[in-house]
Formats: C-alpha cells, sequence, structure tokens
C-alpha cells in the first residue's frame, strides 16, 4: 500500500529499482563479452601467427590477395576446383545433377577504405550507390521438375561449432536483424553438438525460402537467357522491391521445370553483413560484431536446397523440423571464405581439390541405385548428398 501512495503521490514509481537492476546487468553481460572477445582475438591472433607459419612451409593456394571474397565449387556440385574472387567479372559454372548453371558473387572492396569512396571497382556503376555490399546472381537450368516450395536458399557452416551464452545473446540482436530483413521468414540454428546428439546431427544454418530472393528472370525455351554480367542486369525481370505483389504472385506459383532458364538476384541482407571483413557493421545502438565471435567461421557454404517432406526422410520423429543434411537435395552449393579471415591452408587446398569422389547410392523412396557425390565434412561421417545422377 505504501509503494501505491508513493507513487500516486509524485515519487519514485515502484519499477524504478527493477530497471535500474535490469541497466546493471545488461552492462554487465556486455563487460563480461568483451572480455571474453578480448581473450578469443589474442587466441586468433596467436593462431594467425601459426597458420601463417604454415603457409609458408606450404605451397601458396589461390586467393592468398587481402582484401576480398573467395568463393568455390562445392560437394556436391562440379566442376571442382573452379572458384573466383568475388571482384570476378565472368560467371563460374557449376553443375549439380539435378540442376546446371552459373554464378556470380560481387562484393564492394570493404577492406580498401580509397576504392570504397572512389567507386574503383568492378561493377561499381551498380553498386557504389547502393547500400548493399554485396550481391550474388545465380542462373539454374534444371533437369527434373522442382515444386519451389520446399526450396531453400542460404549459408550453412562447415561443421558444429560451440556457441557460449554470452555469443548467442550478442548474436541474438544480429539474428534479429536478419529475420526483420527477410520479412521474419529465416530458419536460423546453432546446430547440434554431435557429441550429445542422438543420431544425426543439424550443421550451423541460417536460410531462407525462397520468395526472400530479390530478383528473378525467367527465360522461356528458346530464347537467350541473360548473362550474369550484363551492364544491364539489374533492369530485367521482376524485382522485389520496386514490385512486392507481382514478386510474391510469381514466387507462389513458381515451379522449376525442365526447358526453362531461372536467373537470381539476392542482395536483401547484403547491407547488414561485410563477408569480406567477416563483421556485422555497426549500425544504430548496435556495435561492429565481427562473425567468428558469434560461432561463425570459415569456410560457410552458400546453398540452395530442396528440403524433403518429413514422410521421406523421418530422421527423429515427425515432429523434427531440423534441416538436416540427409533431407537436402542440394541445387547449387559453393564454400566461401574471406582472404583476411581464411580457413587453414590444408582446409583450402581440400575445398579446391579438382578431385571428386563417387559411389552407388539409393533414392530416398527407394528407387533403383545411382551415382552420386560423396560429401565429406570435418567432425560429420560423409553421407550421400541426396543429388541422384541418372
Amino acid at each position: 500500500m505504501a509503494v501505491v501512495d508513493d507513487a500516486l503521490s509524485g515519487g519514485s514509481p515502484w519499477w524504478l529499482p527493477y530497471c535500474a537492476m535490469l541497466v546493471m546487468l545488461e552492462f554487465a553481460l556486455l563487460a563480461l563479452w568483451f572480455l571474453v572477445s578480448s581473450a578469443q582475438k589474442m587466441w586468433s591472433n596467436s593462431r594467425r601467427t601459426e597458420v601463417q607459419q604454415e603457409s609458408l612451409d606450404s605451397e601458396p593456394v589461390p586467393g592468398s590477395e587481402s582484401g576480398h571474397l573467395l568463393v568455390a565449387n562445392a560437394a556436391p556440385c562440379g566442376p571442382r576446383g573452379k572458384w573466383a574472387p568475388s571482384y570476378s567479372t565472368e560467371p563460374t559454372e557449376f553443375d549439380s545433377g539435378i540442376c546446371y548453371g552459373s554464378w556470380l558473387c560481387i562484393h564492394k572492396p570493404t577492406a580498401d577504405a580509397e576504392r570504397m569512396k572512389a567507386g574503383d571497382y568492378p561493377f561499381a556503376d551498380h553498386l557504389h550507390t547502393r547500400k548493399r555490399l554485396w550481391e550474388f546472381r545465380l542462373q539454374l537450368k534444371f533437369r527434373e521438375s522442382v515444386a519451389a516450395g520446399n526450396v531453400f536458399f542460404g549459408c550453412e557452416q562447415d561443421r558444429y561449432y560451440h556457441v557460449g551464452t554470452i555469443e548467442r545473446y550478442i548474436s541474438s540482436s544480429v539474428i534479429a536483424l536478419l529475420r526483420k530483413a527477410s520479412g521474419d521468414a529465416m530458419y536460423q540454428t546453432h546446430g547440434d553438438d554431435p557429441k550429445s546428439v542422438q543420431g544425426e546431427a543439424e550443421r550451423p544454418t541460417i536460410a531462407f525460402p525462397l520468395w526472400v530472393m530479390d530478383q528473378l528472370i525467367i527465360t522461356e525455351e528458346g530464347d537467350e537467357p541473360p548473362t550474369l554480367n550484363d551492364p544491364d542486369f539489374s533492369s530485367y525481370g521482376t524485382i522485389r522491391a520496386l514490385d512486392r505483389k507481382r514478386m510474391q504472385e510469381v514466387m507462389q506459383g513458381l515451379d522449376f521445370q525442365p526447358g526453362r532458364t531461372f536467373t537470381f538476384g539476392f542482395w536483401c541482407i547484403a547491407q547488414f553483413v561485410d563477408a569480406v571483413g567477416w563483421r556485422v557493421p555497426a549500425r544504430g545502438v548496435i556495435p561492429e560484431v565481427k562473425l567468428n565471435e558469434i560461432g561463425t567461421h570459415p569456410p560457410i557454404y552458400i546453398t540452395m536446397y530442396l528440403l524433403s517432406n518429413r514422410d521421406e526422410w523421418n530422421v527423429q520423429g515427425t515432429r523434427d523440423e531440423r534441416h538436416l543434411d540427409s533431407r537436402k537435395i542440394y541445387i547449387w552449393r559453393v564454400a566461401a571464405w574471406s582472404s583476411l579471415l581464411p580457413p587453414t591452408p590444408k582446409r583450402q587446398k581440400e575445398l579446391l581439390a579438382s578431385t571428386e569422389r563417387r559411389f552407388s547410392v539409393s533414392t530416398p523412396k527407394g528407387g533403383q541405385a545411382s551415382v552420386g557425390s560423396l560429401c565429406s565434412f570435418p567432425d560429420i561421417p560423409p553421407f550421400p548428398c541426396g543429388n541422384w545422377f541418372k
């Protein structure tokens, strides 16, 4: 009663001490995160010195220059050994079995302030006045019919990494930012620890339904599709920012059919993630966040995959909603890392190797055995990727 009387008589509100306690707790968590991240940086610098020394004792790998993103075809996509830096102006070809085509990754030189300011970089005519830091362009020609409703586009990690409580707290603001940019349609998981989960483990993943794509160009059979490096590329097809209703209508009725060519552009979260700097730039009250400090380590895989229905891949019960590797049929997949924070030279060589192992598998529905690619990831047993080569 005394508390109520104080509030009514103009005294301090009863909830003020609790707010002060929450603010103090917030500062304490941020201070703890700062101490932890500082220790991690010291360890990372020490580790980087070891990696650099290892580089001196081994053959150089492509992309050793600083300040760009390096992207390479990844299993089950071939030809293996095909890669391109983010300053490349030519598309790179790929073939995943279920489809084939080409991709192009363009990225502002965010590590070079002078070139950024002057607009002295490839595709500057397109990127320089825009907020986006990068853009992915992807062109697909399908050999089989695929319903686009179950197709996801996003990134996954090489393997599971433990993300502590403080890192999860800090990353939550970044995740909320990306979720808002994608219209709250993002699927995100820190993954399963293979040592503690029973059965197949899920890898760390951020994925979006296909309708978050920013640009779609459909070219009918017999017509010539645009090249990914066409200077007028940004004016073709349907663009979500210019006509959201039309884009939604086209994407809702989309089915991938053989004969047609499907060309996509994606950049909706590109102003929030600097892949070359491997960071989320400061934005408003949110400070800069290094991706490796919140559990995102190189390399990552940019992917488009078809997620099989639960009745086809009933891994751990009908309520299992995880995006498990065994449920994915990869349409397109590339590995990516920054030259400023690369994987070890040994891992880079594995990712850039031109050899590809193959073996016989059966389709998920019990069809006849066929030849597929073998995905071999660190700390995860090899498994068929789900792409069925006729």
